[in-house]
């Protein structure tokens, strides 16, 4: 199934690129979509025999070798790496090196028939440039004994410095080695941050050797665990940020030590942390870990909006308001994050946190990540604050990308791949400065305790896709239509790097439109105009022969429809089985 998919998606590509042509070379499929893309002509060849070479450091060869590395697993293709410079570079070679302007992800990428090279100011910029002329080397997704790459000068520079998504894994835990793979595919994307979830009501993950109960027995992350996790993603140019949550979500915490707690008495549910000594002492020791394990300059801190009724009703807590002078539990929570604050300056760290923190108490250097949108970064943006750009409805990936039958999904559920790409977060009826201030994005993937590490990577991709290009691209360059058939490309790819996406943007959805006694109306649907729909009414798949959908037709109410896309007598995705008396009869799918 997943050959005949792969071959589908090459066959649909090459006629949707031919139909946006005049806008976009019809050969060029990238994701995210560059600055500055110029096709120069003609092609380079690359073969067993094309030399990569490096003209510098460790950090030019490791680019250098990742490439290869793509393009063994994708094309069947490994050329020789040796070092060396673009003088003196044989003619047909592809060459890496530092050099040029711009921001540090910025590069440049020049191919003609003679020669491609890859030049940028800073290793991080490398990087992404080779995995620009992978992607351009990997339209087609066959082995092959040499691979065209369409002439080409590409001019580029991300228009956000954070491009990153939220990873849960306090609710789940998942594996290192999936982890890895996960950062791999963000790799893929110029993904550049990993907001790692590691503490929640649900759990704490993160080993402390002075706390060691916190874990509870549950499946936890050692010191080697997240030096592993940390290195590698280095070497993919994504940078691990450390996830905590304060002054609420502190149930796994409190539970492992109630002297903690702000309630009196244990509770179920959320739980807050109390404002004594020993709770800052205890974040002393939390964050000294986290700045020893994580070398980047961010922490954070969490700060999701929680009732601070237990604040309210503790006398404990209200004793020590009372000793303190504080007046109510607004400025209490400022005061717990000047206490906080305190703390990451002293371990030399950055905080990152939720809307709560913008009511002050952290440094003005903080960055505010807001969960309400444009709606929600506009006013810390006025305040001075630089602000990561997220969305609890519109970039929480948790939710469902289709309303086909296996999502079960109400209306208003749905968070389609169409919707991530058509949220702007920096549009550009913004004046310069507040579009400066907003240096970031984010998507969000929370998982569940009954969820498996196939379902975080299914919820992810292929909406990841969308985010990496929102977040890349200006707002004059995000064209969805033209996404849509530089998606397929991207699927290919997914297809041979092992990566377990959803196909839920194309596939089949069914609708109720009417009932007339024991016959009931049916409209097939499908988020992406891509291919056409076929089914069956007799229980068997459908196949390239099965009738196209038109329009509503009519079946009996004992019927089980089975409905799928083709393009081309090739699948693009699987069957949708509906069975109308107990799926549809009631409502639509």
């Amino acid at each position: 199934m997943t050959s005949r998919l792969v071959a589908a998606f090459s066959v649909l590509l090459c006629w949707l690129s031919a139909a946006t042509a005049a806008e976009r070379s019809a050969d060029i499929s990238l994701i995210p979509w560059p600055a500055s893309v110029e096709p120069d002509g003609g092609s380079f060849t690359l073969e067993p025999e094309t030399q990569l070479i490096y003209e510098g450091d460790a950090r030019v060869r490791a680019v250098a070798h990742y490439f290869g590395e793509l393009m063994e697993r994708t094309r069947g293709l490994r050329p020789v790496i040796v070092q060396g410079s673009a003088q003196q570079a044989p003619k047909r070679s592809v060459v890496f090196a530092l050099g040029g302007s711009g921001g540090p992800e910025a590069y440049r990428l020049e191919v003609s028939s003679k020669l491609v090279q890859v030049t940028a100011p800073d290793a991080r910029g490398l990087f992404n440039g080779a995995v620009t002329l992978w992607q351009l080397a990997s339209l087609q997704s066959t082995t092959v004994p040499e691979v065209r790459i369409p002439g080409v000068r590409i001019s580029d520079e991300p228009r956000m410095r954070w491009r990153g998504l939220l990873l849960d894994s306090s609710s789940q835990h998942q594996s290192v080695a999936f982890i890895k793979r996960y950062i791999d595919s963000m790799a893929l994307h110029k993904l550049n941050v990993l907001h790692w979830h590691l503490a929640d009501d649900q759990a704490w993950r993160l080993q402390i050797p002075k706390y060691p109960k916190l874990t509870g027995g549950l499946s936890s992350y050692s010191a080697d665990d997240v030096r592993e996790i940390v290195q590698h993603a280095a070497i993919r140019n994504v940078t691990v940020v450390p996830g905590l949550e304060m002054p609420g979500h502190a149930t796994a915490a409190v539970t492992a030590y109630p002297s903690l707690r702000a309630a009196d008495a244990p509770v179920s549910g959320t739980n807050l942390y109390n404002i004594e000594e020993e709770t800052f002492a205890f974040f002393d020791a939390v964050i000294a870990q986290v700045a020893a394990l994580f070398p980047g300059e961010y922490i954070h801190v969490g700060a999701g909006d929680v009732s601070k009724d237990q604040w309210k009703q503790s006398t404990s807590v209200q004793a020590r308001m009372r000793e303190l002078g504080i007046v109510n539990e607004a400025r209490l929570q400022r005061y717990f994050f000047e206490r906080i604050s305190a703390l990451t300056q002293k371990h030399k760290r950055r905080i990152v946190g939720w809307d709560s923190i913008f009511g002050g108490g952290v440094p003005n250097d903080s960055i505010i990540m807001t969960a309400r949108g444009l709606d929600g970064a506009l006013g810390a943006v006025a305040s001075g604050y630089e602000v990561i750009v997220s969305s609890g409805s519109l970039l929480s990936f948790n939710r469902a990308q289709s309303a086909a039958m296996n999502e079960r999904v109400k209306a208003g559920e749905v968070l389609s791949l169409g919707d991530v790409y058509r949220f702007d977060p920096a549009p550009a009826a913004l004046s310069a400065q507040d579009r400066a201030r907003l240096i970031g994005v984010q998507g969000n993937v929370w998982t569940s305790t009954d969820g498996n590490e196939e379902d975080v990577e299914s919820m992810t991709f292929p909406r990841a896709a969308a985010l990496a290009e929102i977040g890349w691209a200006q707002s004059s360059q995000l064209r969805w239509p033209d996404f849509q058939s530089r998606m397929v490309a991207m699927l290919g790819r997914y297809s041979r790097m092992g990566v377990r996406y959803s196909d839920a943007a194309f596939r089949a959805m069914a609708f109720k439109r009417g009932q007339s006694g024991d016959r009931i109306s049916i409209e097939l649907a499908k988020q992406m105009p891509l291919g056409e729909i076929r089914y069956t009414v007799n229980g068997t798949e459908p196949t390239a022969k099965s009738p196209v959908y038109t329009d509503v037709f009519e079946v009996p109410r004992t019927t089980v429809i089975r409905a799928a896309v083709f393009y081309n007598g090739e699948p693009l995705s699987r069957t949708t089985a509906i069975d109308v008396s107990s799926d549809i009869a009631g409502g639509a799918l």
